[in-house]
């Protein structure tokens, strides 16, 4: 996470978080059925990606879940977070929606919000 927020400054672009679970079939269902359409795969590119595990084992998982807990209020997954480089909220996404339509909007105003801003 660390080295994201640094590439994201490096690079002026937003991060997108994504707290998902090593079990978490919601997650799955978004990563194979909505991560992979075409426009999100584009889309994508203009962010900073980074998945955060909440449910392992590891003292980072525990850290995970806890920021998602402490800054968001919820401990859904998935859930989803574009911040700008300095570490501000653009916008969130509930998690699970199997409307890939919902997602591209959510993308594509996170994007317009940060540029926006520039």
């Amino acid at each position: 996470l660390n080295e994201a927020y640094k590439i994201s400054k490096d690079k002026n672009m937003p991060l997108f978080l994504d707290f998902t679970g090593y079990t978490c079939t919601n997650c799955r269902y978004m990563e194979i059925n909505i991560f992979e359409d075409s426009d999100v795969k584009s889309l994508f590119d203009n962010f900073i990606l980074v998945k955060l595990y909440t449910d392992g084992k590891d003292k980072k998982h525990r850290e995970y879940r806890d920021l998602e807990i402490d800054r968001f209020q919820t401990a859904a997954l998935p859930f989803y977070v574009v911040l700008n480089p300095d570490d501000e909220v653009i916008m969130t996404f509930p998690g699970y929606d199997p409307n890939v339509n919902n997602f591209k909007d959510f993308l594509n105003s996170a994007l317009e919000i940060y540029n926006n801003s520039k």
